[in-house]
């Protein structure tokens, strides 16, 4: 106390357990031998133990053998300080670790700050359903990380023409999500009437090829929809399949199409397709973590078409967080998750 520092003191493993819940240290000074146990497994429920894993331990001990001071290490101590103690050096290592610990906090502290600009900017960067009225769409965003690998974007490509593309970066680190930025830039270059959708995916990766590190790629589908005459366009690169749902209650079109990723080869084929929307249809696009829950692509993408056109009689806004709570329900999130409707 006398060095500047608040202390408590216990005198065995209960008393030891009682004083860390109650007071929650910053540092601990603990003995390797106790009454009623040892220190060295006092350390290791410490660290299983929620919000008390990151207090820094210290151990004490008469004991000099290397044996203990590599069990005191691998219980997750972060110094052994040997009997008879020196006041000046615990209090030089109290200090050090102090120090540390604060030195990590602030860095912790600062990436979750960085964290949430991304976030925040690579969110401002997805438009809403305000922003587009006359994209006529709604769109359901769920990311591993705060900042993710999945993105979407609508774009007015042209008089009466939206484009809707939805993508996946491959890996679910925070790296992927810089890479989003670099794809909304270079789709806002090349998403005009001059270029067909297969088209914009054929510039993508030419620029992308050229700039992603060796082994990162996106999967992406990408729609044009004439507003006035219900033209669709999809081009798919590796992505899984649109899915288009009727008004009439009929059986969903599961529109599977082949293709290459985006940025991985200098020549990739895209699967494209084309055809006439009628007044009621629905155009879905999602990422692969809607279908991935559990059993082949092939039953994840019918469940979630099945779900789709049971819903369809609501509106956008109450179908899409409806049906991607439905079809995620029970699996945790190991990737991003993107539903984007569109009514036709």
């Amino acid at each position: 106390a006398g060095a500047g520092f608040r202390t408590a003191t216990a005198g065995n493993v209960a008393g030891a357990w009682a004083g860390i819940r109650e007071h929650q240290p910053d540092l601990l000074l603990l003995d390797v031998n106790l009454p009623d146990g040892n220190g060295f497994e006092i350390c290791q429920q410490l660290q299983q133990a929620p919000g008390l894993g990151r207090i820094p331990v210290l151990f004490i001990s008469a004991n000099d053998d290397l044996t203990a001071k590599v069990r005191g290490f691998g219980s997750g101590g972060v110094d052994y300080i040997s009997k008879p103690l020196a006041g000046a050096e615990v209090l030089a290592r109290v200090g050090t670790h102090l120090r540390l610990k604060q030195a990590y906090e602030e860095l912790v502290e600062l990436q979750a700050q960085r964290l949430d600009r991304l976030a925040a900017a690579q969110q401002k960067s997805m438009p809403q359903p305000q922003d587009l009225p006359e994209a006529r769409f709604q769109v359901a965003l769920k990311q591993k990380l705060e900042a993710g690998g999945d993105f979407y974007d609508v774009i007015a490509s042209g008089e009466n023409s939206v484009d809707y593309l939805v993508a996946d970066a491959s890996g679910h680190d925070l790296g992927a999500s810089y890479w989003t930025a670099a794809l909304k830039a270079l789709v806002a270059e090349y998403a005009n009437p001059l270029n067909s959708p297969a088209d914009v995916l054929r510039a993508l990766n030419i620029a992308l090829e050229r700039i992603l590190p060796s082994g990162a790629f996106f999967t992406l589908i990408y729609a044009r929809l004439n507003r006035r005459s219900r033209r669709l366009s999809l081009a798919n690169a590796g992505h899984p399949p649109a899915i288009i749902t009727t008004a009439q209650n009929r059986e969903p079109l599961i529109l599977w199409q082949e293709g290459d990723v985006v940025g991985a080869f200098p020549d990739p084929v895209f699967g494209v397709a084309e055809m006439t929307l009628r007044p009621g249809d629905r155009l879905f696009l999602y990422s692969d973590g809607v279908v991935e829950n559990g059993g082949s692509i092939f039953d994840g993408v019918s469940r979630l078409a099945t779900a789709c056109q049971a819903h369809a009689e609501n509106t956008l806004a109450d179908l899409v967080p409806s049906v991607l709570d439905e079809v995620t329900a029970g699996h945790d999130a190991a990737d991003d998750r993107v539903l984007l409707a569109v009514d036709a």
